[in-house]
C-alpha cells in the first residue's frame, strides 16, 4: 500500500474516530463501481451501484415478504454493524411460511474493510471484491 493511499484512508477514518458519523468511499472493481456511504451512528450503510441501482443496510429494519411464486413467506431483517474499521452488513432472511418448495433461511454477511480499502460483497455467484478509496470531500447524504 503506498504511503499517499495509506494517509488517505487514516484521512476517511479520523472523522469516525472523532465522533464524526459519516464516512464516504469510492470502490470499484474491473467491471463495476459503487459509492458507499456509511453513518455510524445510525448504523446505516447506503451503496449506490455504478449503473443506478441503490441498497440500504440499517441495523434491525425488516419487512415481510409477499408469498413468492411457490408460495413462500418469509421476513427479511438488514443487518449493519461496525467495530473498528470493520463494517458488517447484509440480511437475515427468516422463513414465515412454506409453500410449494420449502423455505430455507439464508444470512448474507458482506464487509467492508475501512482500514484495508476493501469491500467484499456477495452477490449470490460470487464474491465480489472491490477496492474503495476515500470519495471527495463535500459528499453528504
Amino acid at each position: 500500500m503506498g504511503k499517499t493511499f495509506a494517509y488517505a484512508i487514516c484521512c476517511a477514518l479520523m472523522p469516525a474516530a472523532a465522533g464524526a458519523t459519516e464516512i464516504h468511499l469510492d470502490c470499484a472493481r474491473s467491471n463495476q463501481t459503487a459509492m458507499v456511504d456509511i453513518d455510524t451512528d445510525r448504523q446505516f450503510l447506503q451503496i449506490m451501484w455504478g449503473e443506478g441501482v441503490a441498497e440500504e443496510y440499517k441495523q434491525g429494519d425488516s419487512y415481510i415478504s409477499g408469498p413468492d411464486k411457490y408460495g413462500r413467506k418469509e421476513k427479511v431483517v438488514y443487518v449493519m454493524g461496525l467495530d473498528k474499521s470493520l463494517v458488517t452488513f447484509g440480511t437475515d432472511r427468516l422463513c414465515m411460511e412454506d409453500g410449494a418448495k420449502k423455505c430455507r433461511e439464508q444470512h448474507v454477511r458482506n464487509t467492508l474493510d475501512v482500514a484495508r480499502g476493501e469491500m467484499k460483497y456477495d452477490n449470490g455467484d460470487e464474491i465480489a471484491v472491490l477496492t474503495c478509496h476515500p470519495a471527495p470531500p463535500g459528499r453528504r447524504f
